[in-house]
């Protein structure tokens, strides 16, 4: 056949695949940001994990944007039938190391070793998230596997005591923390069900060139020219440390970035470099 006709083809089947990605993305259940008034003595309390989302649908452990996860087969084996929803993690301030474990697959048995899973949701199970609670420690507890852990939930009573919890798990290294209503189902797409609280704000933007250093960083990049979803496009030079100047995020890649408002132009405030966007997170 001539080479059109495939090409065709390999064009449908990525376009099914963009679309299969995109619509498991849309069933996971994801954050609004806090906002004061919030009622919240509603709502459990967790850590935020600095890890990567995986969503195990009873068979295969995927990520956020509908990929399958290449965990070792000691890793998931014995897991139950049922989804899980929770995050790859190997403790505060190690993401980079759990990116580079996600990345390698299977064949990176020590960082494998270093990871623990922690479950914060039951997706398929049809009550409130207090109930699913309970069902979900009853569901770890009889996995049996030190590295699968029930994220820690909690209730506050007041703004001002979820304020201090934020300033204490931040300072000891912590992203921030969840909230997750108590009657809420288990229900996809971003709404105040889950709500995510940190000291500062952040965004994802795609980087669309490499601009060049100056002064003491002349022949390594000074900054990088980011686009966000809006269209507009500005510079992050602030948070690149020098093995980013020297090797920095591809062209084309989606990057986080931190920032502290935003100008009456929509532009972010203070916008610094954090890195290049994980497989997963709330």
């Amino acid at each position: 056949m001539p080479p059109l006709f495939w090409l065709r083809r390999l064009g449908s089947f990525l376009t099914l695949c963009l679309l299969a990605a995109a619509a498991w993305a849309d069933a996971l259940t994801l954050a609004n940001s806090y906002r004061p008034g919030l009622d919240v003595q509603a709502y459990w309390v967790s850590e935020k994990y600095d890890g990567i989302r995986g969503h195990w649908d009873g068979q295969r452990l995927m990520s956020r944007q509908g990929l399958p996860i290449d965990a070792p087969a000691w890793f998931t084996q014995g897991w139950p039938a049922q989804a899980l929803d929770g995050e790859l993690w190997a403790g505060r301030g190690q993401f980079a190391a759990v990116q580079a474990t996600v990345a390698l697959g299977a064949k990176d048995e020590g960082g494998w070793r270093a990871l623990r899973y922690m479950v914060f949701d039951l997706p398929q199970h049809p009550g409130g998230f207090a109930q699913r609670q309970q069902a979900l420690q009853r569901v770890v507890k009889a996995m049996g596997q030190p590295w699968v852990q029930a994220a820690a939930q909690w209730q506050v009573d007041s703004h001002a005591a979820l304020q201090q919890q934020l300033n204490d798990v931040s300072a000891a290294g912590a992203e921030g923390l969840m909230l997750r209503r108590a009657d809420s189902p288990y229900r996809p797409g971003r709404s105040d069900d889950l709500i995510k609280l940190k000291l500062f704000e952040d965004a994802e933007a795609v980087v669309v060139a490499h601009l060049p250093g100056k002064g003491k960083y002349q022949g390594l990049t000074g900054a990088l020219l980011v686009e966000i979803p809006n269209g507009q496009r500005f510079k992050i030079g602030s948070g690149l440390r020098d093995a980013d100047r020297a090797q920095p995020p591809a062209i084309g890649s989606t990057i986080t970035y931190r920032f502290n408002g935003t100008h009456a132009s929509g532009l972010p405030r203070f916008a610094r470099y954090w890195r290049v966007r994980d497989g997963g997170n709330n």
